[in-house]
């Protein structure tokens, strides 16, 4: 227990180190681990948005089929153990110290410095070693071309949809984010795209595609086979997940002679879950991550298909720092005159990467843009207090914005248990 708290108080003070783009250090670390080749077939997802619910969609997929698989995906809402699970469920403490462990010894002998994310993403792999799996899922944390994740080796590349973010790191055009996007093609592997307008960034993924790999990590370079996938403007980022999944699926090995399985809808942590009131009898909390001004739209389009807007509902919303709040919150406020809520609630999300956005910066933003706030609160589990303890018949809470949010409010709740994050498919 001594080590293990040692372990855990280091994994914490490389959160000091903050995010490092480049494969150097990855690659160098990775090879000092001195895991086997793997025996595995591995999955990598990157874009804009959407490409954790692929990955998720993905492991439904394959847990419905009794495929044994490790997923990494970030950020965790939670707990860190959240980021790797086998078969859906998050790793127990114990193998995620095991791990840990694994990571600690090497960086005590070698002196490399690793950021948190280079982190969890090598214990994911040792992890995979030590586990029987037949596919691993990876999610790019941020871009592809110099994400730590680059440096696995991948059977298959994804791409999901694009849009404007990031671009302080990842360029200030489409063209330029797609480029980075597309570069976790592999030579002569399958990168499944989803297909673009943009004429330029277009041309980009095409460019990128025949000249994939890269020789400072010991890659071959040469074409990719690339595979545009159309997906409709008004396909909700759920339906885009299970087409791409779906894809990807056609190139695996160990599926090569079972069929994508029929999964209607997804219970993905933080992603349009819905848990239920613990002392409020009838009400409902939606919890949906929505990021960005692109994200937040997509969410919107989904939340629109659903009837019960109709009944009373609360609005629960906090917010990371937006290069454009403006647009960020449009999307909602259009929403929520659509359907107007009977309560609009704002908090800071809490223990994130980012710090929350000053409630008081969100109520003036919203007053901006035509929408009233009822209450406010610096703390989501205040915030969450104060909705269970009104009485004005609502039959949902959207809990909407950070994704930090959302692991803020499942712990508000106590729906935090293994099995309420675990990834399950409902067929």
């Amino acid at each position: 227990m001594v080590a293990s708290n040692a372990w855990r108080s280091w994994l914490e003070d490389t959160k000091k180190r903050g995010m490092a783009l480049g494969l150097a250090n990855t690659q160098q670390a990775l090879f000092e681990l001195k895991l086997p080749s793997p025996n595995f077939e591995t999955v990598h997802v990157a874009g804009s948005n959407g490409k954790g619910t692929t990955v998720a969609t993905l492991s439904a997929a394959l847990s419905a089929c009794n495929v044994d698989h490790l997923a990494f995906t970030s950020p965790h809402l939670v707990r860190v153990e959240e980021r790797i699970r086998i078969n859906g469920r998050p790793v127990s403490s114990a193998r995620f110290d095991e791990g840990l462990r694994r990571v600690h010894e090497m960086v005590e002998r070698t002196g490399i410095h690793l950021t948190f994310f280079e982190t969890t993403f090598l214990v994911a792999m040792v992890i995979a070693d030590l586990e029987t799996v037949q596919v691993v899922l990876l999610e790019t944390g941020l871009g592809g071309r110099l994400d730590a994740t680059r440096v696995a080796g991948a059977d298959i590349a994804v791409v999901t949809a694009l849009s404007l973010e990031h671009t302080e790191i990842l360029g200030e055009t489409l063209e330029a984010i797609a480029g980075e996007k597309a570069a976790i093609a592999r030579p002569g592997r399958p990168l499944i795209v989803r297909d673009v307008s943009d004429s330029k960034a277009r041309r980009r993924i095409e460019e990128v595609a025949h000249n994939a790999g890269f020789q400072d990590i010991d890659e071959a370079v040469g074409p990719a086979r690339l595979q545009w996938v159309d997906i409709g403007a008004e396909a909700t980022y759920f339906e885009e997940a299970r087409t791409l999944a779906s894809a990807a699926w056609s190139h695996l090995s160990c599926a090569e002679k079972t069929l994508f399985p029929s999964i209607r809808a997804l219970r993905w942590p933080g992603r349009m879950q819905e848990v239920p009131s613990p002392s409020r009898n009838g009400l409902t909390y939606l919890l949906e991550g929505a990021h960005n001004p692109s994200g937040m739209e997509s969410s919107c389009a989904q939340l629109r298909q659903e009837t019960r807007w109709d009944e009373p509902w609360c609005l629960l919303l906090g917010s990371t720092p937006q290069s454009n709040m403006e647009a960020m919150l449009r999307p909602l406020v259009d929403f929520c005159t659509l359907h107007p809520p009977v309560a609009v609630v704002v908090t800071e999300p809490q223990f994130g990467r980012y710090p929350g956005v000053p409630c008081d910066d969100i109520v003036t933003a919203l007053l901006g843009a035509g929408l009233e706030t009822t209450a406010k609160f610096s703390l989501p589990e205040d915030a969450v207090e104060w909705l269970e303890m009104q009485d004005d018949e609502a039959k949902t809470v959207l809990s909407i914005g950070s994704l930090y949010l959302q692991g803020n409010v499942l712990k508000a709740l106590g729906a935090d248990t293994d099995e309420g994050l675990t990834i399950v498919a409902k067929e």
